[in-house]
């Protein structure tokens, strides 16, 4: 991450070094004072953003990243490339190890909602629970067959975490969406079949049958899931 963000900087300037010394004899020295400030306000910005990205990381010293650049400028530069390339990389991996830390806290944030969440929502009438865990209460059981795994099926659903937010709706889009059944989420899999055509329930998924440890899209790492799920249509795989 750090190490991209630096290379980039140096490539833009370096490259623009090399277009301004070209030129240098050539051009008007204002527009070359100009030209300069611009280039080092660009400079700034890069260094801004990388500051302000990792805030929550690191409390870089301004001062000092500004007394590296003019040394460097003025080829004055305390650091051999060894010493650079070690303290980069010591850098680095403090880093990381931030970032694991933060992560590991939102993980048991996560978790410790998700687990809250389904043991109130166990006590709530009419909740079921499957032997893998899955709690789900059906609204209305519908007509006719169940579809199969192999299925493809036509629903409509909403998906919201446990502290409400909307991670996926088709609802709001407008538009029902076909799956095969058994390319979805193992909860999924497991709840649409108690379903028939036309029928309708909520299901809260604990993280193994959702997304598990990973994050996807909106839906952070160890999240509980709650759906509204309609079966509108299926039909069998051929």
């Amino acid at each position: 991450m750090l190490k991209t963000k630096l290379s980039a900087v140096a490539v833009l300037a370096t490259t623009l070094f090399t277009a301004q010394t070209a030129l240098a004899e050539k051009a008007d020295p204002k527009f070359v004072d100009d030209s300069s400030y611009a280039f080092g306000v660009l400079m700034g910005k890069n260094i801004e953003g990388m500051i302000e990205s990792q805030k929550n990381l690191f409390p870089y010293n301004q001062d000092r990243i500004l007394a590296g650049v003019q040394d460097t400028l003025k080829k004055s530069g305390k650091l051999t490339d060894d010493d650079l390339k070690k303290q980069l990389e010591n850098l680095d991996k403090y880093l990381r190890e931030q970032e694991n830390k933060i992560q590991a806290e939102k993980n048991k944030a996560t978790t410790e909602s998700g687990n809250k969440y389904r043991a109130d929502y166990e006590k709530k009438s009419g909740v079921k629970k499957t032997a893998s865990g899955l709690l789900y209460k059906i609204e209305n059981a519908g007509e006719g067959e169940s579809p199969k795994a192999t299925d493809t099926v036509k629903v409509h659903y909403k998906g919201t975490l446990t502290d409400g937010t909307v991670f996926d709706s088709s609802y709001e889009r407008k538009e029902p969406i076909e799956f095969q059944l058994n390319q979805l989420i193992p909860g999924w899999i497991e709840a649409i079949p108690m379903l028939k055509k036309g029928g309708k329930m909520e299901i809260v998924l604990p993280p193994q049958l959702g997304y598990g440890d990973r994050q996807a899209g909106k839906i952070p790492a160890n999240s509980t899931l709650i759906f509204e799920i309609e079966l509108l249509d299926f039909k069998a795989a051929k």
